[in-house]
């Protein structure tokens, strides 16, 4: 079984109040976009009961040992409740870059989660699996069903959420620096804003023309401090047409939305030149 595990940005995100349990309560909205991974989960050859699961990493995986990937995660995790799952083969080729805040760990695992409920026919249902998933990550549970969301609570509080109507037809690029910075290190620094609770869909309607001074990513401010090259490539998106631009998540990828193809001509684009052997993705909303 082959599935294409894909990213997702932030349209803004709110960083309310920390909680009890160590998390914190956010509110953003999660877009799913089309940069992907691809994944293959298949049922071991000749498995027996002393067989075990293979790993296979590779692309832009980094050093990280297998114990700690989110896909070999989510598989003990199901087998801790279906010990009838057999030994399994896993291939992960990782397109989506790590440390960027598009959410490619996440989407690796809860994809896992719904390949072997498909292929070992378990019959978990998709609330189960957003459950199972939220054991994961915070942002592990959106990829079950990877549609347009208002995220709330830690992020397992999914609540539809039509696409913004602004960005119908935009044009969207996704660059990643080889900046990177953890999650963890930036929840440490960043500044909470209880007062922005429950705005966020209401702004996301407003006119794009006015999403700068609205639509706000609270770790940018956290990131920047560290990284000003990131401020001034955000910054360059916006000198090249961008109508907003952002860091997703806790960063460090940057995207900005523009009314127009900005890499229509990539030998002769101006931005091109900016974005020179930096991973990007494009392409158009619908």
């Amino acid at each position: 079984m082959i599935l294409h595990p894909h990213a997702k940005i932030n349209l803004g995100l709110r960083i309310l109040r920390r909680r009890p349990d160590g998390y914190h309560d956010i509110e953003s909205c999660m877009l799913p976009i089309g940069w992907a991974d691809q994944l293959t989960v298949e049922i071991a050859a000749e498995a027996t009961k002393e067989s075990y699961d293979s790993y296979e990493i590779a692309g832009l995986a980094g050093e990280l040992p297998i114990e700690r990937n989110l896909i070999y995660k989510a598989v003990q995790l199901l087998r801790a409740q279906h010990p009838e799952i057999p030994p399994l083969q896993l291939k992960l080729e990782k397109q989506i870059p790590t440390e960027a805040g598009l959410g490619g760990g996440s989407a690796d695992a809860a994809y896992t989660l719904l390949a072997i409920n498909d292929l070992c026919r378990l019959g978990l249902s998709t609330a189960e699996l957003e459950t199972l998933a939220g054991e994961l990550g915070s942002d592990c549970p959106f990829f079950i069903q990877s549609r347009s969301v208002l995220v709330t609570g830690r992020g397992e509080v999914l609540t539809p959420l039509t696409m913004p109507s602004a960005l119908l037809g935009k044009w969207l690029l996704v660059v990643k620096p080889s900046i990177g910075m953890s999650t963890a290190e930036a929840y440490r620094q960043v500044t909470r804003h209880p007062e922005a609770e429950g705005k966020l869909a209401a702004l996301l309607e407003q006119p794009i023309a006015q999403w700068r001074e609205l639509i706000i990513n609270d770790f940018e401010s956290v990131v920047f401090a560290h990284y000003p090259e990131l401020a001034a490539l955000r910054d360059t998106l916006y000198h090249h047409g961008a109508l907003y631009a952002a860091m997703s998540g806790s960063g460090t990828a940057l995207y900005g939305i523009f009314a127009d193809n900005p890499l229509s001509s990539v030998s002769s684009s101006p931005l091109a030149t900016h974005l020179a052997d930096l991973p990007v993705w494009l392409e158009r909303l619908s």
